[in-house]
Formats: C-alpha cells, sequence, structure tokens
C-alpha cells in the first residue's frame, strides 16, 4: 500500500513538471514569434462631395417608394417628386435647414442622402 501512494505521488508529479514544461515552451515559442509586416492600407474617401458641375444620380433607401422627395431653395419638402435612377448635373450645391442640397434645375433641389456621385 505504501508503495502505491508513493508510485502515485511520482507520476503526479512527473505529470505536473512535464505539463508546466510545456506551457513554458509554448509562451516562450509566443514571445518569439514576430508577426509579418502589413502594407499601409490606402484610404479612399467613403462619402466624395457632390460639386457644381459633378453628375450626380438619384438613389432610394426604400424599395417600396421608388421615389424621392424635391425640395426648395430653403430645405423645405414640396409636392413634386423624382424616380430613382434618374441622372442630373448639379447645378450647385449649398447647406439649407440643417441640409446639404443639390440643385438640379431651377428651382428643383435634392438632398445629397438621396443621391450619389456618378
Amino acid at each position: 500500500m505504501l508503495v502505491s501512494k508513493n508510485l502515485v505521488k511520482v507520476v503526479s508529479i512527473a505529470v505536473a513538471s512535464m505539463s508546466l514544461m510545456g506551457v513554458g515552451a509554448s509562451v516562450s515559442q509566443a514571445a518569439s514569434f514576430t508577426a509579418p509586416k502589413l502594407g499601409v492600407a490606402e484610404t479612399m474617401p467613403t462619402d466624395p462631395a457632390i460639386k457644381k458641375g459633378d453628375k450626380i444620380f438619384v438613389t432610394v433607401k426604400d424599395t417600396k417608394n421608388q421615389k424621392v422627395n424635391v425640395l426648395d431653395a430653403q430645405g423645405h419638402k414640396t409636392s413634386q417628386k423624382v424616380s430613382m435612377g434618374s441622372t442630373y448635373i448639379a447645378k450647385d450645391v449649398k447647406k439649407a435647414a440643417g441640409k446639404k442640397i443639390v440643385k438640379i434645375n431651377k428651382s428643383q433641389w435634392l438632398n445629397t442622402k438621396d443621391v450619389v456621385k456618378d
């Protein structure tokens, strides 16, 4: 009985020391690992600014309603609407009523959130 207790103690000490050596080896290996150098990411503007003379394209987020409200020069909604997919040349760009708006003809303006640069 005494021999079996000593044997169990010796085996458990051996297993514990081997597991600690394995952990120490993996930690030292991880410490010596160097990550590969990555290239510098190229940055591209996600929302390029629309300027006078740019070609713009009307987009719609709501798929059921395929029309966009037309604004007046003060940035207020009018009863007119423009359908999705229409292309225009930006006549002017300004900020009115806290919104950035684009002029598409003599009296019609669109919110820049509803158009993309073509």
